[in-house]
């Protein structure tokens, strides 16, 4: 039984800035084979090729988060610098270059592996209070409805980028959602 209503207050920063970060994320994904396969604005990648870059990259950002995250805990702290390099990196995919697209591709592999592991880390460390200790479950729940909104909407925001402006400032899109993440994660550091 819990002893308060409420959750922590730091739990509407975490969400919010999971949200921005997985609106950033999934948006650049979502676009990134298509990119690499344009033949007028991308790279004109062949399948194979592009499916290899892009398999590979998202090999990558699954693996950095355990290296990441041991990295944090014992040296860094590092999860605001994650979220920097991974906006940075987002922008810099507008940069229509071979070795601009794979430095912007190493920063947010990067930048991933000291984020992902430590933001779901501190919401854990809010809920261990006594007081809020029985309303984890119901936070990562509704932690996680911040992961699908930002998933969900950032599909329609990509597709009317890329018809409206282009390729390049829907990667600049994702990067200024993964900023509004970083803001808001440093807003809510007080909690």
């Amino acid at each position: 039984m819990s002893t308060t209503p409420k959750h922590p207050k730091a739990l509407p920063f975490l969400f919010f800035s999971e949200m921005w970060e997985r609106f950033g994320y999934y948006l650049m994904i979502g676009i990134f084979l298509l990119y690499l396969k344009n033949v007028e604005h991308g790279f004109a990648m062949t399948n194979t090729e592009a499916s290899d870059l892009y398999g590979t990259f998202i090999a990558l950002v699954f693996l950095t988060p355990f290296l990441g995250g041991l990295l944090a805990d014992r040296y860094l702290g590092s999860i605001i610098i994650g979220g920097l390099m991974m906006g940075v990196g987002y922008c810099m995919m507008a940069i229509h270059s071979l070795p601009m697209l794979y430095l912007s591709m190493t920063l947010v592999i990067l930048g991933n592996g000291f984020f992902k592991p430590n933001i779901s880390t501190l919401l854990g460390n809010v809920y261990s209070t006594p007081e809020y200790v029985d309303r984890k479950d119901e936070g990562y729940n509704i932690f996680y409805m911040g992961i699908n909104i930002g998933a969900f909407i950032c599909n329609f925001f990509s597709a009317a980028i890329i018809i409206i402006w282009g390729w390049k400032y829907a990667f600049v899109a994702a990067g200024i959602g993964m900023f509004l993440g970083v803001i808001i994660l440093i807003t809510g550091t007080k909690h």
